[in-house]
């Protein structure tokens, strides 16, 4: 957080460090920004989706959707880990650990604790705020996993559900910006068991091998130098073959026809030029 955690540390009004509801805070505030969550202590870290302690568990999440595995189905979320995502895209390039707010979620998980959630006015859901971000309660997290996501690379996913007795959340009410179209995930229950939903096998990193290794065994291409094509034979020096043809007036890959054996010229004079380079005597 660094400079804005130090120009607004002073101002907040509530220790966002605690699990469950924030005293002052109710149900379904809406805030402007992400500074006003962290005053609020709604929220206490001014940039990260998750705030949290990975030997503690969880305090509170924003839920963005800035993942492709995201899935905001009101009561229930499912929510992708932080991590792995490039700085100059939303691409997702490595895998995700199980680190930092990772942790903090699966020891929520393990200790059954309760986690703020927040909306964010740029998640694509039809939970999502018109504008700025919305306190929507406390869930629980009732799975955390590391699957395979969209993008190939392995994701932290957690999946939660919204504990009872809060009242309904908005969305039909005409507090509604991103209408989604219907997920193919199967329904979740509402109780704690999620034998129904889908598993999908976990990234196994590949062994690890040297480049020489991976090349044992492999024969080598033909190299071409200069028009020359050369192979390898045994060992690591190549061999001269035959010139293959360049793109000069020949097709690409066509070899040289042979070329013709050189004509020797005879050189031509007269008897007479003979006779004056080498007289005879008697000879006229």
């Amino acid at each position: 957080m660094g400079f804005l955690k130090r120009s607004i540390k002073n101002l907040q009004k509530r220790e966002p460090t605690k699990f469950g509801a924030i005293k002052g805070v109710e149900l379904f505030s809406k805030y402007a920004s992400r500074e006003d969550l962290f005053i609020e202590g709604v929220h206490g870290v001014a940039e990260g989706g998750i705030h949290g302690r990975a030997n503690e568990g969880a305090f509170s999440i924003v839920v963005a959707g800035r993942y492709d595995d995201d899935d905001d189905r009101g009561e229930i979320i499912y929510y992708t880990g932080e991590g792995g995502h490039s700085r100059t895209s939303e691409l997702q390039i490595k895998d995700q650990e199980w680190v930092r707010g990772n942790a903090a979620l699966r020891t929520s998980k393990q200790r059954n604790l309760p986690v703020r959630v927040i909306r964010s006015h740029v998640l694509r859901s039809r939970y999502a705020p018109a504008s700025g971000y919305r306190y929507d309660g406390l869930y629980k997290v009732i799975k955390a996993e590391q699957i395979v996501g969209n993008s190939g690379h392995a994701v932290c996913r957690f999946i939660l559900e919204r504990l009872p007795g809060q009242g309904s959340l908005p969305g039909d009410d005409g507090d509604v910006k991103h209408p989604v179209a219907s997920s193919s995930r199967p329904p979740v229950s509402s109780s704690s068991s999620t034998s129904s939903l889908p598993r999908r096998d976990p990234v196994l990193a590949a062994p690890k091998r040297s480049i020489a290794k991976m090349r044992k065994g492999k024969a080598r291409e033909p190299a071409e130098i200069g028009g020359i094509q050369f192979k390898y034979e045994g060992g690591t020096s190549p061999v001269k073959t035959e010139p293959v043809a360049s793109s000069f007036g020949l097709g690409i890959g066509e070899r040289l026809p042979p070329a013709p054996a050189p004509v020797r010229e005879e050189p031509t004079f007269s008897v007479k030029d003979l006779y004056k380079a080498h007289p005879v005597p008697g000879f006229r």
